[in-house]
């Protein structure tokens, strides 16, 4: 890949932008410099952007700058190891092809024969429109950043106004933004959908915005040789150090130099390793990303803060969690909406049981559509609570591995409370309740602390009475559900559940 394209590079905003066909003849004007594949990066990835909403991968920038040099398949794979020319020719060119001819050739076939004088055209159209339109005014030109690495797909973006204002202010006042929250409860969309944003702002705070997805456990030498990479393109003869500690310097000097957003999503993967010494290696990774000086700032999405993050934020002030919700009801209703659902008071009662989970939400209106004709009022006939595989995943391992007895014994009382009847359950109630059921002495801070971890774990939920400003616990449907199944056989197993397994 042209080493040029790591640079950092303004973009005209494509959206007020007309497409070319492949036939349409451009005049040479003698005022325009020549075009450069720089300039044609630009204004494809523009382009594409504008209308699919994503950027050019870096298989297809590969094809594209080897198409530009005439190259054939065979010399643009020569030219770079990481992927080979039968990948490049039959998967990636037939669908860049597809791609090009939906977004800059109006519908028209596009040839590799013909692409270059495709993105010629395209480019200085673009270039002198832009001309014209920054001579009239100035003022009303937008940029558009390049975002490195590969965005995830963004579906149709609903409500979240007053989060992405939030974290707007935040990326600018905190080295590291975590986004905490549910499985599928839209951490990562509304992550990718603020980098999407800011690549749109003039002027821009960041020089590089980066998004790396880390769900499968690297190295640390793999993950940061990866970033370094990202912000900048490294010459083929560079040798990145081996040892873990010089790797991380090197990549703190590039957030130095550079001003960078950097956005790590899935990042409790990197700790769930069962190998000590990688664990070790993130742990200090992140301390010195937290610790030492640069001008950069990270955003990480997982489920919960990692316990090695979790104890490196009680003693510094860089890290800020930031938990995500479900869709405000609002937001919800209009997904649902559009999805054909119309009955009013089935769909607020749906949103009430997901708490607005758009991925649980997504998952009963697949079932409505397909088992009930798309028909709330057959569903509520036969009404259930659904739980999907993620969150049942995400219950499993809370309850097998996560918690202790006791904090077992909190889900499972407040779940039989909760079953008798009751909204909520108070914080006083619960002190008086439970050492009567466990007919033995517990601290008020044990129980504080239980509380605190279960909530942590997004496995209870708080609600604060706004005029006593009493607390109250009260538990999802989706969990109370699970605790009902008992997939696991933690209730009846044990004796000292035998009680509450009766009264379930």
């Amino acid at each position: 890949m042209d080493s040029s394209t790591g640079h950092e590079v303004k973009y005209q905003n494509p959206r007020s932008s007309s497409v070319v066909t492949q036939t349409q003849k451009i005049s040479e004007s003698p005022s325009l410099p020549t075009v450069t594949f720089q300039e044609v990066l630009v204004t494809v990835n523009n382009l594409v952007f504008a209308q699919k909403n994503r950027y050019l991968s870096d298989a297809e920038i590969i094809i594209l700058k080897g198409t530009w040099d005439s190259q054939d398949f065979r010399e643009i794979a020569t030219e770079q190891t990481k992927y080979a020319a039968n990948y490049l020719q039959r998967r990636v060119a037939p669908q860049l092809w597809n791609l090009l001819s939906e977004t800059i050739a109006d519908g028209e076939p596009v040839y590799k024969r013909k692409v270059r004088n495709l993105l010629e055209q395209v480019t200085k159209k673009h270039h002198t429109q832009y001309s014209q339109d920054s001579a009239i005014s100035s003022s009303d030109s937008k940029f558009v950043h390049s975002i490195k690495g590969q965005l995830p797909q963004l579906p149709k973006f609903y409500g979240r106004e007053e989060e992405l204002s939030q974290l707007k202010i935040l990326v600018n006042q905190h080295r590291c933004i975590c986004l905490t929250g549910v499985p599928g409860v839209g951490k990562s969309t509304l992550s990718a959908k603020l980098l999407s944003e800011l690549s749109l702002e003039s002027p821009q705070k960041f020089d590089f915005l980066i998004w790396k997805s880390v769900t499968h456990t690297a190295s640390v030498q793999d993950l940061v040789s990866n970033l370094v990479e990202l912000i900048q393109p490294l010459e083929p003869s560079t040798i990145l150090p081996d040892y873990t500690q010089a790797i991380i310097t090197v990549l703190i000097k590039y957030l130095h130099s550079h001003r960078c957003l950097l956005v790590l999503d899935g990042f409790e993967s990197l700790f769930k390793t069962s190998n000590l010494e990688q664990r070790l290696e993130y742990r200090i990774l992140m301390r010195r990303l937290l610790e030492e000086e640069h001008r950069s700032s990270l955003i990480l999405t997982c489920r919960v803060l990692p316990d090695e993050l979790d104890n490196l934020s009680k003693h510094t002030q860089a890290i800020k969690t930031f938990r995500v919700e479900g869709f405000s009801t609002d937001a919800a209703m209009q997904y649902l909406t559009d999805q054909g659902l119309t009955d009013e008071e089935n769909c607020l009662d749906i949103i009430k049981t997901y708490y607005g989970n758009i991925s649980e939400l997504q998952m009963v209106v697949q079932r409505i559509k397909y088992f009930f004709a798309g028909s709330t009022e057959k569903f509520y006939q036969h009404k259930t609570t659904f739980i999907s595989d993620e969150f049942q995943k995400m219950l499993n391992e809370a309850f097998s591995d996560l918690l202790d007895q006791f904090e077992l014994y909190l889900m499972i009382f407040i779940a039989e409370k909760i079953a008798s009847g009751i909204h909520s359950l108070s914080f006083s109630d619960l002190l008086m309740q439970v050492d009567y059921k466990k007919n033995t002495s517990i601290s008020t801070s044990s129980i504080i602390k239980a509380l605190e971890k279960l909530e942590r774990l997004s496995l209870i939920e708080s609600i604060k009475d706004p005029n006593t400003m009493e607390i109250s616990f009260t538990l999802q449907p989706v969990v109370r559900k699970y605790i009902n199944k008992d997939p696991l056989g933690i209730i009846y197993k044990s004796n000292a559940f035998s009680h509450l397994a009766n009264a379930s």
